[in-house]
């Protein structure tokens, strides 16, 4: 038995539900290494794994462009899930680790504007892992022969520039090193992710056209920014080669572009910042573009979702998912509880109390440690539809 085949069919089917129609239908069965297919972001798998133009996940998985822009200035980001994804049923777990860190320079007068603009870069790392575990492999009379593990992961590591002025523009491009143990057959293979990001900050806009601060009532700042985001996954020709020299399967290199939308209300002042609530909406366009397979308009995937964000404690998703060449056509839901906005409180009632060590130590915790317990669900069709985590961020 061709292992790599087996696995790589199962993954077709079980990621683009392919149900009832043959998995070689579709673009991505000629590929290998389907699991660089696979979306780690409980947020972004709730929104209808629509992530391309979302400032999510640092270490820019989903596009390395928004890296620069979703990473605080002078700080070192993590995330990381206490608990794996179950994608085969009772064989694959899915692990994932991304980490980042990133640093600001202002240029004064640059490109003639009369306000300073920001050159932000960040330096990132990310790496995820599908397990199947330990297997047995049988005779032809069904007798266990012997045992072997299979496991698929990729090792990333980028840069991501973004240039914060009137509206703003991030760039970045990943490295990535993918090792391939299937049945025993083990295969390794180099790629390249390539991101661009803008964001629109519409209010910021209209306050510097007219030189005047909206604010709604005190400390009340309405907010509207509009992304749009491109990315080019999984290139640089390269086919995953495994230790038989004659067997190689392409990457499943794919384009994804899409747009998001985020309209909220900020309680801005100098010693307490909350966002009050928050809708966020976003699209995406998932275009396969494997080696050797005809790709068609017909193959895009389109995705789609919104979610309401309540006092950074509570938010709630919606999303689609449609596979046409699959026959796919999923609701995803998701919610998430998490820390934020109460850590804030307490730093912010730390920050009138006498300093001392352990008070300072409380307060870097308070400002920079989230934890969430989060949920994602997919149509009863996906047959491992169900996903709680609890998130830990840094």
């Amino acid at each position: 038995m061709v292992f790599s085949r087996m696995f790589s069919a199962a993954l077709v089917v079980t990621l683009l539900l392919a149900q009832g129609e043959s998995a070689e239908a579709t673009p991505e069965s000629r590929a290998g290494a389907l699991f660089l297919l696979i979306s780690p972001s409980v947020r972004v798998n709730g929104m209808g794994r629509a992530g391309v133009a979302l400032l999510d996940e640092p270490a820019g998985y989903y596009n390395p462009g928004a890296a620069a822009l979703s990473s605080p200035a002078h700080t070192l980001q993590s995330r990381f899930y206490l608990s794996e994804m179950r994608w085969l049923p009772a064989s694959a777990d899915y692990n994932y680790f991304a980490a980042q860190a990133a640093t600001e320079r202002v240029l004064d007068g640059f490109l003639g504007l009369d306000k300073p603009t920001r050159l932000r870069a960040a330096f990132y790392g990310y790496r995820t892992k599908l397990d199947f575990g330990e297997q047995a492999r049988t005779g032809e009379r069904g007798q266990i022969i012997d045992f072997f593990t299979s496991a698929e992961a990729s090792n990333n590591i980028g840069v991501s520039l973004a240039l914060r002025s009137v509206v703003e523009l991030g760039i970045g491009a990943t490295s990535k090193q993918i090792s391939s143990n299937l049945g025993g057959r083990k295969g390794s293979a180099k790629a390249y992710d390539f991101g661009l990001m803008a964001i629109v900050p519409v209010v910021g806009v209209w306050e510097r056209l007219t030189g005047r601060e909206f604010t709604l009532y005190q400390h009340l700042r309405p907010q509207l920014d509009v992304g749009f985001g491109i990315t080019w996954q999984n290139r640089g020709g390269e086919p995953i080669r495994y230790t038989d020299v004659l067997f190689a399967d392409p990457l499943p290199a794919n384009r994804r572009h899409g747009w998001s939308g985020n309209l909220g209300m900020d309680w801005n002042s100098d010693s307490f910042n909350l966002a009050i609530g928050r809708v966020t909406f976003s699209t995406e366009t998932y275009r396969p573009q494997v080696d050797g397979a005809h790709v068609t308009s017909f193959a895009e995937d389109d995705k789609s979702g919104f979610e309401v964000s309540i006092l950074e404690t509570v938010s709630i998703r919606r999303g689609t998912y449609d596979d046409f060449d699959g026959e796919v056509h999923l609701k995803t839901s998701g919610w998430t509880v998490k820390s934020d906005s109460l850590f804030k409180f307490f730093a912010h009632q730390l920050d009138s109390a006498p300093s001392s060590s352990g008070g300072d130590a409380l307060q870097f915790l308070a400002r920079h440690l989230s934890i969430s317990w989060s949920r994602f669900e997919d149509d009863p069709a996906w047959q491992a539809r169900g996903h709680s985590f609890i998130g830990l961020s840094f």
